[in-house]
């Protein structure tokens, strides 16, 4: 058993196969998503919880009940570039007619998921998908050349990630081969946004 649980707490090697879905409506009965598109390029993501403190009520001289925060998670996506079209969708920009990115004051970005997986040196992948995300514009930077020295510049957009009004979910994390999740799911994982199930009887809160 020891054995097994080192080989599962072997270090995440990759990022690959971002991809993004429009999320469509979030409500209290449901939420809908459009199909996810491929987005090429990725060299870093970063996830990073905002920890604010709970809200602690007193009683009877002890902790007597805790409200958690909603989760507020900052996105950092790094990419190689990012095309025009896909930017436009993620910040809420214009095309005009001659393909120019029309960015205005008024620019309202849409909510998207964010899905991608990253290898497991243990093997197979581990697979995310981050559920309601807004992007800020992106972050571009420009260097001249020097010489023989050429600088690589990427861009770098930054989300944030908040619960969905339908059930409060933010996040859905799972490793292939592990807690039942074979290759099979693996497979369809990031074709579409996943939806959870639970055993009958079963419960999703802890």
């Amino acid at each position: 058993m020891a054995g097994e649980r080192e080989e599962r707490m072997k270090s995440v090697i990759g990022l690959k196969n971002v991809v993004i879905a429009q999320l469509l409506t979030d409500t209290d009965e449901e939420t809908t998503y459009d199909t996810p598109e491929a987005v090429e390029g990725a060299i870093d993501m970063s996830i990073t919880p905002n920890n604010a403190d709970p809200d602690v009520q007193y009683a009877d001289d002890i902790e007597f009940d805790v409200i958690q925060p909603d989760p507020e998670v900052t996105v950092a996506l790094e990419m190689t570039q990012l095309p025009l079209d896909i930017r436009v969708g993620i910040e809420g920009a214009k095309l005009d007619d001659k393909g120019v990115m029309v960015q205005s004051a008024n620019d309202t970005p849409p909510y998207y998921a964010i899905g991608a997986k990253a290898e497991l040196r243990a093997g197979g992948f581990r697979y995310i998908w981050l559920l309601k995300c807004r992007a800020t514009p992106m972050t571009e930077q420009y260097h001249t050349k020097e010489g023989a020295t050429i600088t690589r510049q990427t861009g770098q957009v930054e989300f944030t990630a908040i619960k969905r009004t339908s059930d409060g979910h933010w996040k859905y994390t799972a490793d292939e081969g592990q807690n039942g999740f074979d290759a099979t799911a693996a497979a369809s994982f990031l074709s579409s946004v996943y939806t959870p199930t639970f055993t009958s009887g079963g419960s999703e809160e802890p």
